[in-house]
């Protein structure tokens, strides 16, 4: 894991596409792989996508696409925490279900474009008590920011905004997270006990000076509603993967592991 580089943070605030290139990933938990041969030999990850194919993409073409998300999105880390949190995660005896949800908190870390729409669009309608969610929904909030006046202003066209939103759709599907199918119909979110410890670590990355959970804007992520996430930290804070206090309005957390070794207490 020596000489691994972390990401510049300034670049993480960008928008960028990757989405609809990971997305494509027919079998996404094919990443996790990756994602440990980053750590075992830093340089091996080009080969595994472009050359020896892993993800069994035919088009050359696309394979290159594929690289360039992946190294974009998923193989970078804000600081030295992030990355030993990461692998530690992908290893063997953590539960897929799990994994799953660190993949989305780690994409939502990396990605500024699935960050916001993972929050300000479709947990915002999740938690709103609407059955279904539609790409419309979603290429409305693209399109948005795709035409704001401001520097990071991506100025993407409408079908790059179409694929963004439907590939989003796509990866949210083959999470589980909606159904299949042209209406996309929520299916209930339940991250397990441990992954919801495992978020607090991820939440405590996106904003380390913040220990108010409720004014963390990655909360919503977590999929518990906030008027229910003090009863569920306060059952895990008792067994000691972080201390929490409350006086009714703040939610404080204080992590009392590493991000290395959080893993290993949850899981041995």
């Amino acid at each position: 894991m020596e000489g691994i580089e972390l990401s510049n943070n300034e670049n993480l605030s960008e928008y960028s596409t990757a989405i609809k290139d990971i997305a494509g990933i027919k079998d996404y938990s094919l990443i996790f792989n990756i994602i440990n041969a980053h750590f075992e030999e830093q340089n091996s990850t080009s080969s595994l996508v472009s050359d020896e194919n892993e993800f069994d993409i035919r088009s050359s073409k696309t394979r290159t696409k594929v690289n360039w998300a992946i190294n974009k999105s998923i193989l970078q880390f804000v600081n030295k925490d992030h990355q030993d949190l990461v692998h530690a995660l992908f290893q063997e005896y953590v539960p897929q279900q799990d994994k799953k949800f660190a993949f989305l908190w780690h994409f939502c870390l990396n990605d500024r474009l699935f960050r916001e729409i993972t929050i300000q669009v479709f947990t915002k309608i999740y938690f709103s008590g609407r059955a279904q969610i539609s790409k419309e929904d979603i290429i409305a909030y693209i399109k948005n920011i795709s035409v704001k006046n401001e520097p990071s202003n991506p100025g993407w066209s409408e079908e790059t905004v179409y694929r963004l939103a439907t590939k989003y759709l796509s990866l949210m599907t083959k999470f589980d997270f909606v159904s299949s199918g042209r209406v996309k119909s929520f299916n209930h979110i339940r991250p397990t006990p441990e992954a919801l410890v495992i978020f607090l670590y991820f939440a405590s990355l996106f904003k380390p000076q913040v220990t108010n959970i409720f004014e963390n804007e990655l909360l919503p992520a977590s999929f518990i509603a906030q008027e229910d996430i003090h009863d569920r930290l306060k059952k895990l804070s008792l067994k000691g993967f972080f201390n929490m206090s409350f006086n009714g309005v703040a939610l404080n957390i204080e992590l009392t592991h590493s991000h290395k070794d959080i893993c290993n207490a949850l899981y041995s």
